[in-house]
């Protein structure tokens, strides 16, 4: 389901066949990512290339690493977000609160 390469540091992940971050895999999604942001100063930045479908249970999974990373002191953030992913942020209110790296997203998150 997921992929993982250490690039200068950092732990990039991304999804590995899927286009859709739903209740089928946000559990495993969770688990998996619990364990990369689990050590203090770990950098883990999530593509969500290809993803262009979350509900409410992909929503909860992200917003736990999330939470988990600020709680540990390690750093999650997520790039490569579609147009469809983006509106569903901000319609939801939570482009605030997830950090989305600007330079990797750019090129997908329209003006706003």
């Amino acid at each position: 389901m997921l992929k993982l390469k250490i690039e200068n540091g950092v732990y990039k992940v991304s999804f590995n066949k899927t286009n859709r971050l739903n209740s089928l895999i946000a559990n495993p999604l969770r688990e998996e990512l619990f364990k990369i942001v689990s050590k203090p100063g770990r950098e883990v930045m999530l593509s969500m290339k290809g993803i262009s479908f979350i509900d409410s249970s992909g929503f909860e999974a992200i917003m736990a690493v999330v939470n988990r990373a600020s709680e540990i002191g390690s750093r999650f953030r997520i790039c490569n977000v579609s147009g469809e992913v983006y509106e569903l942020l901000k319609l939801m209110k939570l482009k605030i609160t997830l950090e989305i790296d600007p330079v990797k997203a750019k090129e997908y998150i329209p003006a706003v």
